[in-house]
């Protein structure tokens, strides 16, 4: 189980990946996401050599997968962030106008 599924999962987050930089930026993903991802992947298939290891490994990399597709791992590992709400317009009257403050209660 550890060694197949690992792959099918690092190919499957491959693709999520690529979908996602090609959708939100129109242009491939670059290398180092790619690259930060495939040494996750490596990393668990090393532990996966383990045979007791292997099948945690295995749902380990499917976990990354879910967490991935959730937008619940940081944007390196799992493609583009969506893009940010756009700031709150500042508030406009005469306070802010560089007006001469008024005396109060006199």
């Amino acid at each position: 189980m550890g060694r197949t599924a690992i792959v099918t999962a690092w190919l499957f987050g491959m693709g999520l990946i690529t979908y996602r930089f090609i959708s939100r930026q129109h242009q491939p993903p670059i290398p180092g996401s790619l690259l930060a991802a495939s040494g996750t992947f490596a990393l668990l298939a090393l532990l996966a050599e383990y045979e007791p290891a292997g099948a945690p490994a295995a749902l380990a990399a499917w976990g990354f997968d879910l967490a991935a597709l959730l937008n619940l791992l940081p944007g390196s590992l799992a493609g583009p962030a969506a893009p940010a709400a756009a700031a709150p317009r500042a508030a406009t009257g005469p306070q802010n106008r560089g007006a001469a403050p008024t005396q109060t209660g006199a």
